[in-house]
């Protein structure tokens, strides 16, 4: 029922994923007040959204804000092709360069400039990996929490502290990552195939995770060799460990196994409630329509921006999503809708995002209004938002054809 004559903002004319109909959507200290077929409650903010859609924020599950924009520091002819297995190991030679010149102010301006450009995408929550390594040491954990800091009002980040160089073959390195996660980080990180000792480096992850209480959030299989297969290690470690919460990214050798093979993993992946980001830029797709078969919860990952793993890239989910059914020629509407979900409110429960409960009378007014009318237009049109709301707040919004910023 609708009791306020006077709200921070109301958003007229929109439609919802699951309601029949326009309604107004009333905001009030930074969540949803009411929503009403029409009210002629003001707002201190009107917002027309012209009958488009209005969702939850979109949420990032998987990027690197620390190396993002920093494609322009690599010589040419050293971008990684990230569809062969080379490429990955030439882009992570050339990390390992461009690292050693990284500062906490570098990594922090082109972390905020990178959230900025997520934030525009309509992106209200995302996830970020941070290398921590003997060659960049906490430089990169220090300047994404610096950049978490200055864009605490647009965009939650959470930051996983990420073994780049390994775990036992680099000096140091798990009491770097101890030292991370007292820094702040929400998640410990980790990538069996940068270890000789795959199934030590799984346990050494896991162990971390269970002593301070954080999530795990690891790569997994970047690879299109069928030999190349540490999952079921990871799922494993994720019954036996009972941490708050486990994450595989790529798993691009469940592709190349054989369908039994890869039947009984993917039972394994929802029996265990492992989550999976499907980072569709990398070496070979997994198999991502089993797995959304299968139940197994999905999210979809913008990964690399701009830098020696992939210079393109526009931080936007929607854009990883779309990529991601191309590749894996998904485009009923019911997969539409999947993939819709899997960006919004399906990834900020995957990933702990409490305040993102979804266009509900209560929630945390983290919204984003797009011109598409329905979930399945949104990911079809690949349209940015006309406006982007943070806690009830205005943070971004589409210019004016012809309109320059300020």
């Amino acid at each position: 029922m609708e009791t306020h004559s006077y709200v921070d903002v109301v958003i007229r004319n929109a439609r919802l994923a699951d309601t029949e109909g326009i309604v107004d959507i009333l905001i009030h200290d930074g969540r949803i007040a009411s929503i009403v077929k029409s009210t002629k409650t003001k707002g201190s903010v009107e917002i027309d959204a012209h009958e488009g859609l209005v969702t939850s924020g979109l949420v990032e599950p998987h990027t690197h804000l620390d190396k993002a924009l920093t494609a322009d520091r690599v010589p040419a002819g050293s971008i990684g092709d990230l569809g062969t297995r080379r490429g990955l190991e030439m882009a992570i030679r050339a990390t390992r360069d461009i690292k050693r010149t990284f500062t906490v102010e570098d990594v922090r301006e082109r972390a905020i400039r990178a959230a900025l450009m997520a934030s525009r995408a309509g992106t209200t929550a995302l996830r970020t990996h941070v290398d921590v390594d003997p060659i960049v040491g906490l430089a990169g954990i220090r300047g994404v929490l610096e950049a978490r800091e200055v864009c605490a009002g647009l965009i939650d980040i959470q930051i996983v502290a990420f073994p780049q160089e390994g775990l036992f073959c680099s000096a140091g390195a798990v009491d770097l990552m101890r030292e991370a996660i007292k820094l702040g980080a929400d998640a410990v990180g980790g990538a069996p195939a940068l270890d000789d000792r795959p199934q030590d480096h799984v346990r050494a992850v896991f162990d971390l995770a269970a002593e301070f209480g954080l999530p795990v959030d690891m790569h997994v299989d970047e690879s299109d060799r069928r030999e190349d297969f540490t999952l079921p290690f990871v799922i494993e470690a994720a019954r036996e460990r009972r941490v708050p919460n486990v994450t595989v990214a790529h798993i691009s050798s469940l592709s190349v196994q054989t369908d039994d093979v890869a039947r009984s993993t993917i039972a394994a992946l929802a029996d265990a409630d492992v989550n999976v980001v499907v980072n569709p830029i990398i070496v070979k797709i997994t198999r991502l329509s089993e797995l959304l078969d299968a139940g197994v919860s999905v999210m979809f990952g913008s990964d690399n921006l701009r830098d020696p793993f992939y210079p393109l890239g526009a931080a936007n989910p929607l854009g990883s999503a779309i990529f991601a059914c191309q590749i894996a020629a998904l485009g009923t509407p019911q997969d539409l809708r999947r993939v819709f979900d899997a960006v919004t409110i399906n990834a900020a429960r995957m990933l702990g995002f409490p305040s993102l409960l979804g266009v509900v009378e209560g929630a945390v007014a983290d919204l984003a209004v797009f011109p598409s009318a329905t979930p399945e237009e949104v990911v079809l049109d690949q349209q940015s938002p006309l406006f982007v709301l943070k806690g009830g707040r205005v943070v971004a919004m589409r210019l004016a054809a012809g309109s320059r910023p300020e």
